[in-house]
């Protein structure tokens, strides 16, 4: 039987990908800019693809991922359509995207340290989205 803690891990990963994943789809949808939409793009990938392995390790372990909540996904959506209605810009969105990104670093980072004694390999996904959301940070820095 896999313990919670690993269970609670990986739906933590998931949800902080996902979240980042329903961020994007909401912004492709507001920018005009080729050069952003096509980072957002390539980042939108990379979510998935951290999304769908944690999906895949919590199925291996027989459980259903949970979503992210619709009041947490009604309120970054709303948030978002506020933000992007004062402006829309390249820096303006880089600027939101880099916030969310330190959030996430920072939410899982926590996460991490507090599960030290998991399953390696989660450990191992939970640093890739760490090194991930450090990339986006610096791939946004030359749209501010």
């Amino acid at each position: 039987m896999e313990s919670n803690n690993t269970v609670d891990f990986l739906s933590e990963i998931y949800r902080g990908a996902k979240m980042g994943v329903e961020t994007i789809n909401t912004l492709l949808k507001k920018v005009k800019d080729n050069k952003i939409y096509d980072e957002l793009k390539y980042q939108l990938r990379s979510y998935d693809e951290i999304a769908n392995e944690a999906y895949e390790e919590l199925l291996k372990r027989n459980h259903e991922p949970k979503d992210i909540s619709a009041m947490t996904k009604f309120s970054s959506r709303m948030g978002l359509e506020i933000n992007t209605l004062i402006s829309n810009s390249p820096s303006h969105v880089a600027d939101m995207l880099i916030k969310g990104n330190t959030m996430g670093v920072t939410g899982i980072t926590k996460t991490l340290n507090s599960h030290q004694n998991s399953d390696p390999q989660i450990q191992v996904l939970a640093s890739r989205f760490i090194e991930l959301e450090q990339d986006n940070i610096e791939r946004l820095m030359k749209f501010l």
